[in-house]
């Protein structure tokens, strides 16, 4: 029974009930269509638990995974599980590679997969960095641990070189024996609530703890068909949208496959025309796109288009529509119910998994900020901000503690976090978020209690862009603060302070989408949507910028504006 707690064990399992039915569909932005088996999934995944072996890589080793979601990184991921080792998010935002690097120094990864024929490939950053010889081995003198790298291609027409080619002419195939529910599945890199880029290493145990969270919910609706489909816009390497979500929680997931032209240019549009073709009845959608879902709907239906009533008819909505990001307005709930019958909204953070679960069916009854009671097995309680002993009463806000289903026992090899650094004596974790516990018991978040930015389902603390930002030439100081946005709860702006009149914002803005980030065409990438100009920055007596008030200036600034 214990076994059932890994993902290899639920993947034997998907292979022999479901056999040749669709474990992934990848759609591209122009009607591309790839459908992976689960039978195939598992074939292949062992076949490069085979090559993982063969190089050395089992137990007790990281894999660093660099790539976008495609068939080729669900294999990898898969592959991975079967050899033993665990894969740890490569995430390259940034466009000197920082984050990557940063990751691979402190993971202590021994391989790395990557493909270096795709845009803003991360290859571009680390072929600074090492040196590649036979047998694809790497030395580094800066990535001391790292000594294996793999190149996952794809080849049009599945000539040489293509990667699902290769694996399918391959007769070897590997998987590690006893492997437990206590194993590393995987690490996560969160923004989280201790800085930038910390790891979060998850056992299979806990992540298979989390998609029961957001899967077996007690009002969960009957599903509507036997087809099973849960679309997601989130990467495959973030927590929400892991490769294993389908494989736990027995959804055909359905995706787009970004190795096919990057992200589609009018997203809305896609996941719209997939959900229809598709037939999904589950999905996860970022909140960014749903006013334009709700448009794009409203419009078909204006022109009685039959494709319309793929959303918007009481026969044909989602069953389920899970919404990432905190907090939710009531406005976002009302859109996403205009597609859906039931809503999931909930509150965690890959540092302490899932901690409270709202189910709404009605929008009239949502109020703003509100995720719902603690789930089972969780506790939740609301301190002083002054002082973390004192218990505030109902309704009343202050810093929020969870006792939660994953307990972390420390940031991956980061001596300067220790346990008592966020956990308090009676082992509750610190969160640094704030909020309230209603009458309902509902746990109503409100945001960050420092200087950190809630953007969607991403968490930003500033100081490492406005460095970035400090590199331009003519800006003398940078601030980077949230304003309020409906959608995302907050966006990001830069008050910049320039050294002469001659230095333009819209100079550090081509500076920023250059030389700071990679992910131009996502809304959901870190750079700033606003920039303004202050003449100067407030100052606090110590000589430190008054954050609070330079966010007050900027958002009335904006509001004014508009």
């Amino acid at each position: 029974m214990a076994q059932q707690l890994t993902l290899v064990a639920k993947l034997r399992q998907r292979v022999e009930e479901q056999g040749e039915s669709p474990a992934f569909i990848f759609r591209s932005p122009h009607d591309g269509r790839y459908v992976l088996s689960w039978n195939r999934l598992y074939r292949l995944a062992g076949r490069f638990a085979a090559v993982l072996n063969s190089r050395g890589l089992g137990r007790g080793h990281l894999v660093v995974n660099t790539l976008v979601n495609s068939p080729e990184r669900a294999v990898c991921e898969a592959g991975i599980w079967l050899s033993g080792a665990a894969s740890v998010n490569g995430h390259c935002q940034m466009a000197d590679g920082s984050d990557l690097l940063h990751t691979l120094r402190v993971s202590r990864a021994s391989a790395l997969l990557v493909d270096p024929d795709v845009s803003n490939s991360p290859w571009n950053v680390l072929t600074k960095y090492v040196s590649v010889g036979e047998d694809d081995s790497v030395t580094s003198s800066d990535l001391t641990n790292l000594k294996k790298l793999f190149f996952i291609r794809r080849v049009e027409e599945d000539g040489p070189g293509d990667f699902i080619t290769q694996l399918g002419s391959h007769s070897d195939w590997f998987q590690a024996d006893d492997i437990t529910p206590e194993d590393t599945l995987a690490v996560f890199a969160t923004s989280g609530t201790m800085g930038f880029s910390k790891l979060v290493a998850y056992t299979h145990r806990d992540y298979m703890q989390l998609v029961k969270a957001y899967f077996e919910s007690k009002q969960q609706n009957p599903v509507k068909t036997d087809l099973n489909r849960h679309f997601t816009t989130a990467p495959f390497g973030w927590l929400g949208g892991y490769v294993g979500m389908g494989v736990a929680s027995c959804y055909t997931i359905v995706t787009c496959d970004v190795r096919v032209g990057g992200l589609p240019k009018d997203m809305p549009e896609f996941i719209f025309q997939v959900l229809e073709k598709e037939k999904c009845n589950h999905a996860l959608i970022s909140p960014v796109y749903l006013p334009e879902l709700l448009l794009l709907a409203e419009r078909r239906n204006a022109k009685t288009d039959s494709s319309a009533e793929a959303l918007t008819s009481k026969e044909s909505k989602l069953n389920e529509l899970i919404l990432t990001g905190l907090p939710i307005t009531c406005p976002v709930v009302a859109a996403a119910l205009s597609l859906t019958d039931l809503v999931k909204v909930s509150y965690g953070a890959t540092d302490f998994s899932v901690v409270s679960m709202h189910i709404v069916t009605d929008s009239k009854t949502f109020v703003d900020h509100d995720t719902g009671p603690p789930i089972e097995g969780v506790s939740v309680k609301i301190v002083s901000q002054d002082d973390e002993e004192t218990a505030l009463p109902v309704n009343q806000t202050g810093h929020i503690l969870v006792k939660a289903l994953k307990i972390n026992p420390g940031y991956l090899d980061d001596p300067k976090l220790k346990t008592d650094d966020y956990l308090t004596k009676d082992g509750f974790f610190r969160t640094q978020d704030y909020g309230r516990l209603d009458e309902r018991g509902h746990l109503i978040v409100d945001g960050r209690g420092n200087d950190a930015i809630m953007r969607g389902p991403y968490i930003f603390y500033p100081s490492w862009m406005e460095s970035c930002i400090r590199a331009c030439p003519g800006v003398r100081d940078v601030i980077i603060t949230g304003v309020p946005d409906p959608l995302v709860n907050e966006e990001l702006c830069a008050c910049i302070v320039t050294e002469s009149d001659s230095v333009t914002l819209e100079h550090v803005r081509h500076f920023v989408e250059k030389k700071v980030v990679t992910t131009e065409d996502d809304p959901l990438s870190p750079r700033p949507r606003y920039y303004l100009e202050f003449q100067s920055f407030p100052m606090t007596d110590t000589g430190k910028p008054k954050r609070k008030v330079i966010k007050a200036q900027a958002t009335e600034r904006l509001q004014c504006s508009n």
